[in-house]
């Protein structure tokens, strides 16, 4: 027999997932990682945290096929990422590190799974101001990005054909973000 140590009465029983109403919700995103699908491709997993309101400390999740057998399936999942990135300034994305405690606003439905019932599905990412001028004047100095090796997507050309360095990761003060602590979840 193995010893549990469990206390039931320390959680409520009655704390049901119920999905999130459909809308727009400010959140930082507060897990991110590179996954390999059962399908030998490879998604982005993120977790988004609602930073305010009725259901603030609530969690989302959205995963974005960025290698799949089915091109239209990984050309859906490289469009959503490339939103996502605008959405956070951040257009050349390396690592996936750089999209943590990143401010968001996002656009939820609610999407009926026949295996699970009701859930949330992110719709849209909409930025929130790490486009604003404030806040790029304090963007790390910008270097030249080196394509990835073994793929013939080139990197993110700005307007101009120049190329886009990633945004500073802390926010100036005054910034939603700036406001927040972000747990350290998915930090390495």
């Amino acid at each position: 027999m193995a010893q549990l140590g469990f206390n039931a009465g320390d959680y409520d029983p009655t704390d049901d997932f119920e999905p999130l109403p459909a809308g727009e919700y400010l959140t930082m995103i507060t897990e991110s990682t590179l996954e390999n699908t059962k399908t030998g491709g490879r998604m982005v997993k993120l977790a988004y945290t609602v930073m305010e309101g009725q259901f603030e400390g609530r969690k989302l999740w959205s995963q974005h096929n960025i290698e799949n057998r089915n091109p239209k399936a990984e050309e859906i999942g490289r469009k959503e990422l490339s939103r996502i990135a605008h959405a956070i300034g951040q257009p050349m994305i390396n690592d996936t590190d750089q999209l943590l405690q990143q401010i968001v606003r996002i656009r939820i439905v609610i999407k009926n799974d026949p295996g699970y019932g009701p859930k949330n599905e992110v719709k849209k990412w909409i930025g929130t101001g790490n486009n604003h001028p404030s806040y790029q004047q304090q963007a790390a100095v910008p270097q030249q990005q080196a394509p990835q090796q073994g793929t013939n997507r080139p990197p993110y050309q700005a307007p101009g054909g120049q190329q886009q360095a990633p945004a500073q990761q802390q926010p100036p003060a005054g910034h939603p973000a700036a406001q927040h602590n972000a747990p350290p979840w998915g930090a390495k």
